[in-house]
């Protein structure tokens, strides 16, 4: 028989693990954090690239403030999410790394004691898509990624197994090299796809979920004796922030997707951005100075390129 503990920890590896589903069903909308100080924090951080070039993105994680519920925001101990990276950029290295992880992700010594998996590393075992296929298939275009402790993980038996918590922070979690494809312009968004923000996701993706060392999901405000998000109005307890790889002087200013052109919907995701009703992060691509606004000046500039046709920041 395992501990009660023995059997938190098995819970904490499943919750790890569920990004390994490769169908999940989609939950409901979620309510974004009202406080963003008062939440736990996941940040991917942003790059500036040519085509053919490597660059680095760091994928950043805080804790939330210290409360009275045991567990909670502030000691979270494992994570799962989809990045999304989208058809331009590429692992830079599918050779196996550390851990069994691809060359191209890098745990950080800080946090020696988690183990980080990429779940769609590799096409092996009969898998049909994954990030480095050996056929030169077509990669998958998201990173399916889960951080959990501790790392070795112990043998279960009788004896209590001590689930490490994440470092406060913000603390560096791992960093990924991506390759720009030939060709690739505008901006690249990294998105980490999340009930508050997407109704849906593409298939073999998850949504995020974090859990606290007591095996508690913690993605929202947890109710009793409801399933974790799917409560009557939840709340989601965790602030995402999407990084981005802009491709050097190939920006054009409103093509929030990326596509060579600008849309009267990216027009509308500028002015909403604008009067802050939407995050930065919607349209990157609009904020050509990249002070993490948008201006008039700068929307004149997208209309003129929706227009015209895209003139090149």
């Amino acid at each position: 028989m395992r501990s009660a503990r023995g059997r938190k920890w098995w819970v904490a590896v499943v919750l790890a693990g569920a990004i390994c589903l490769e169908q999940a069903a989609f939950g409901q909308t979620v309510a974004p954090c009202p406080d963003p100080g008062a939440c736990a924090r996941l940040t991917v951080g942003s790059a500036v690239g040519n085509p053919g070039d490597v660059v680095t993105v760091p994928v950043e994680f805080q804790q939330g403030p210290a409360d009275s519920t045991p567990g909670g925001i502030d000691e979270i101990a494992a994570i799962a999410f989809t990045l999304h990276v989208g058809p331009n950029l590429r692992l830079a290295d599918c050779t196996q790394g550390e851990n069994g992880l691809p060359a191209a992700v890098r745990r950080n010594p800080a946090i020696s004691n988690f183990r980080v998996v990429v779940e769609n590393y590799t096409c092996a075992g009969g898998r049909t898509h994954c990030l480095c296929p050996s056929d030169n298939g077509t990669p998958d275009p998201f990173i399916n990624i889960v951080v959990y402790g501790p790392d070795p993980l112990p043998t279960p038996g009788p004896n209590p197994i001590e689930i490490p918590i994440l470092p406060a922070g913000p603390q560096e979690l791992f960093t990924i090299d991506l390759q720009v494809v030939a060709g690739a312009s505008g901006p690249q968004p990294l998105h980490v796809y999340t009930e508050t923000r997407d109704s849906t996701r593409p298939q073999y993706t998850a949504f995020l979920s974090i859990g606290d060392r007591l095996a508690v999901d913690q993605t929202c405000v947890p109710v009793s004796g409801q399933p974790p998000c799917q409560s009557a109005n939840p709340v989601s307890q965790i602030v995402i922030e999407d990084g981005r790889v802009d491709i050097a002087g190939a920006a054009c200013i409103g093509d929030c997707g990326g596509d060579g052109q600008v849309t009267i919907d990216e027009l509308i995701s500028m002015v909403n951005i604008a009067l802050g009703s939407r995050p930065i992060s919607d349209c990157t691509a609009g904020d050509e100075n990249r002070d993490g606004e948008i201006t008039i000046d700068e929307i004149i500039k997208a209309v003129n390129n929706a227009l015209n046709g895209c003139q090149r920041g």
